[in-house]
């Protein structure tokens, strides 16, 4: 079984990950609404934001296997879904 401290990590970790996500959206429906001088920008924060999700959900691939190899961790409990990562 996972450490209380694991699971919280992991489920704010995964938190984190949808955040990104969401935002990477908020990016990319709002940047035809904005002036051409500001596209570049909000296309740049995009691709950061994306970057950073991504980073993150490696992140939480290795938390998870990692708990999962601590002594009492199943291996089975996952809380991402599969990522190509």
């Amino acid at each position: 079984m996972f450490a209380m401290s694991d699971v919280e990590f992991l489920r704010l970790l995964k938190k984190d990950i949808e955040y990104f996500e969401r935002a990477v959206e908020r990016f990319e429906d709002l940047v035809p609404h904005v002036c051409a001088s500001v596209q570049d920008q909000w296309r740049l924060q995009a691709q950061t934001r994306h970057d950073f999700e991504m980073e993150l959900q490696i992140l939480l691939q290795k938390a998870e296997a990692c708990a999962a190899a601590a002594p009492g961790g199943n291996g089975k409990r996952k809380f991402s879904e599969s990522a190509p990562y």
